[in-house]
């Protein structure tokens, strides 16, 4: 077997059947040294006799490292991998050898107000379909990148958020992509997702499969023209907020207000006096409101992971994991049959006649048979190539 890359919690991993090991990303590494050599020259302003001046002494801002991740990383050959990373609003894609890990990367694309969501790779023709937003827009289109341009052509449109695209290999010239509608109301509320083709030599689009009961994302599609993605239950509660919310804000908005103002008067007190006009003690409350570490987010929804492993096990389940049995890894064949797969599965690969997926625990291997080997045991794989 081939090696095996991996995201895990914004992470890039390589296993090769006996470890694995993290794969560093040139593009954020580099980007998180600018921020601390940046942050180094201005310390004059928070240190010494020019603090003193300014007013500033003792008020130095930690380094903002937030919005630096990597979003995708696609296989294009033997020796290399493309990987996408989000900069604090920007993007950088940057093809990277995977033989020896410290060679320079090759830049692809490094663009500002434009941040990519996911990408797949047309290895033949070299170039990138990718779910895009720009300017900090909540819509998300698919564009066009050649590998050896660094231009982009936006091939959808529309209040949508279109996502997970793939060439189709029997034919290039098709791409598969899951979208969702976009409703604004007292906050954005996303619809069920569905399964697009878009044919992109006579523009028509097609719906592969919907239904307003559930979502159908991460498709995936073999040789012999099955098309595979997961299903789940279609919950848009996450994203919307109810009436008796947005009344609430409305009528809470003075407190806000007198809030933000005495944080104002707060923070010049405590430049000029060094003392807070505020005395807490006890707990934060608002920590306490946050979410437990046992509650997580995957792909937009709250999932409960202990109770969920626990129920897996009770299940039976030879490799539990913490996503819920109503994530299905679905089968489309040309015929129109829908085949159930795999439960509780979070992200997949075809590969080599054999699917490699992850219950959100383990990264497991599924061969034709329906038996399971367990590779490697992994957090929150979000992709496997």
């Amino acid at each position: 077997m081939s090696r095996i890359f991996y995201l895990s919690q914004q992470q890039l991993y390589c296993f090769d059947q006996t470890k694995s090991i993290s794969i560093p990303c040139q593009a954020i590494d580099q980007y998180k040294k600018n921020l601390a050599e940046i942050k180094q020259r201005k310390q004059w302003k928070s240190q010494g006799a020019g603090a003193q001046f300014m007013g500033l002494n003792g008020a130095e801002a930690e380094l903002d490292l937030s919005d630096i991740s990597l979003t995708d990383v696609v296989y294009l050959d033997d020796k290399n991998v493309v990987y996408s990373a989000h900069l604090q609003g920007g993007t950088a894609i940057q093809m990277k050898p995977i033989d020896q890990l410290n060679d320079p990367e090759g830049l692809v694309l490094r663009k500002n107000e434009f941040v990519v969501d996911s990408m797949h790779i047309d290895s033949v023709n070299r170039r990138l379909v990718l779910s895009a937003s720009q300017e900090y827009q909540v819509e998300r289109h698919l564009c066009i990148l050649a590998l050896d341009a660094n231009r982009t052509q936006f091939i959808t449109e529309g209040e949508s958020l279109d996502s997970n695209p793939i060439f189709n290999p029997l034919n290039t010239d098709e791409i598969y992509y899951d979208s969702c509608g976009l409703s604004y109301t007292y906050d954005v509320t996303l619809g069920p997702k569905e399964i697009n083709k878009l044919n992109m030599t006579n523009g028509d689009l097609e719906t592969i499969i919907s239904d307003p009961k559930f979502d159908f994302f991460k498709p995936q599609m073999d040789r012999a023209g099955n098309l595979f993605f997961i299903q789940r239950p279609y919950n848009s509660a996450f994203y919307k907020e109810d009436f008796f919310s947005f009344l609430k804000n409305i009528l809470l908005a003075p407190v806000k207000i007198i809030k933000a103002i005495v944080g104002w008067l707060d923070f010049f007190t405590q430049r000029y006096t060094g003392e807070s006009l505020k005395r807490t003690s006890g707990a934060n409350p608002a920590k306490a409101r946050q979410k437990t570490e046992e509650e997580l987010f995957v792909e937009g929804n709250l999932i409960k992971a202990q109770q969920t492993l626990e129920k897996n096990k009770q299940a039976g389940e030879k490799f539990p994991g913490v996503i819920p049995e109503t994530w299905k890894l679905i089968k489309l064949t040309p015929s129109g049959e829908q085949v159930t797969v795999k439960k509780g599965v979070m992200s997949f690969a075809l590969k080599d006649g054999r699917i490699l997926y992850s219950n959100g625990q383990h990264l497991l291997e599924l061969d034709a048979e329906g038996n399971e080997t367990l590779l490697l045991e992994a957090r929150l794989i979000s992709k496997i190539i």
